[in-house]
C-alpha cells in the first residue's frame, strides 16, 4: 500500500463521476491524518460539471442514532456525489461512531 499513500485522486474521482458512478466521500471531524477541511479543499479541485451545484448545496444535519437528541453528522449531495462529515469520530469512523457509520452506509446504499 506504500505506493498508494497520499496520492492525489482528483482525476480518478472526476472520471468516476463522468462515468455516472456514485461517489461518496466521508470524513471524521476529529481525523488528524485526513482532516475534513483538507477533504473539502480537494473536492473543490474537481473538474466535474456538477461541482458548482454541489457546492451550492447546504449541509444537512443527521440525527445520531446512538443519541437521538444530538447531531451525529452533516452531509450534502448532488447527483452522483455525496460528502458525509461524521462528528465525534477520527480516522476510524466505524469504531468511533458505529451507529452513525451504519446510518451513513444505509443512506449510501439507499436502504434508508
Amino acid at each position: 500500500m506504500e505506493g498508494d499513500f497520499m496520492k492525489p485522486v482528483v482525476d480518478i474521482v472526476d472520471q468516476l463521476l463522468a462515468a455516472g458512478v456514485n461517489v461518496t466521500v466521508y470524513n471524521g471531524q476529529l481525523d488528524l491524518i485526513v482532516d475534513t477541511i483538507g477533504q473539502e479543499l480537494w473536492v473543490k479541485k474537481l473538474n466535474w460539471p456538477g461541482l458548482p451545484d454541489f457546492t451550492q448545496q447546504r449541509w444537512t444535519a443527521l440525527v445520531d442514532p446512538a443519541a437521538p437528541d444530538q447531531t451525529g453528522a452533516f452531509f450534502k449531495a448532488y447527483k452522483n456525489f455525496a460528502f458525509y462529515w461524521i462528528l465525534k469520530a477520527g480516522h476510524m469512523i466505524p469504531s468511533d461512531q458505529g451507529a452513525m457509520a451504519l446510518k451513513m452506509l444505509r443512506m449510501v446504499t439507499q436502504q434508508e
